[in-house]
């Protein structure tokens, strides 16, 4: 995943298919991550640590979605990994605070 940054931080719509918000947005398609190097944007890349939901399946993974109550379908594998593992890292900062409660 990586976010793009453009000039004008007040930018908000569209260009080149990535949805900017105040001067952002966000992709994890090469091709376009390459497009806007080209063009003078400024590229930082997230790199996640691999997980568990790597090795599985975009089926299992959407199945996945729904027993914890959410819909992943139409979300592209990578985000849904993301969402996954934002969840994850939420359930255990939950028992952690619980703990010291």
């Amino acid at each position: 995943m990586a976010k793009i940054y453009c000039n004008n931080k007040e930018f908000n719509g569209i260009s080149a298919s990535v949805n900017f918000v105040n001067g952002v947005g966000v992709t994890d398609d090469p091709y376009l991550i390459s497009w806007f190097i080209e063009h003078g944007y400024t590229i930082i890349e997230e790199k996640r640590e691999p997980s568990v939901y790597d090795s599985m399946s975009y089926k299992e993974m959407t199945e996945l979605a729904k027993e914890r109550g959410f819909n992943g379908i139409g979300l592209k594998k990578e985000p849904l990994m993301r969402k996954f593992i934002d969840l994850d890292a939420k359930i255990e900062d939950d028992k952690i605070t619980e703990m010291e409660e």
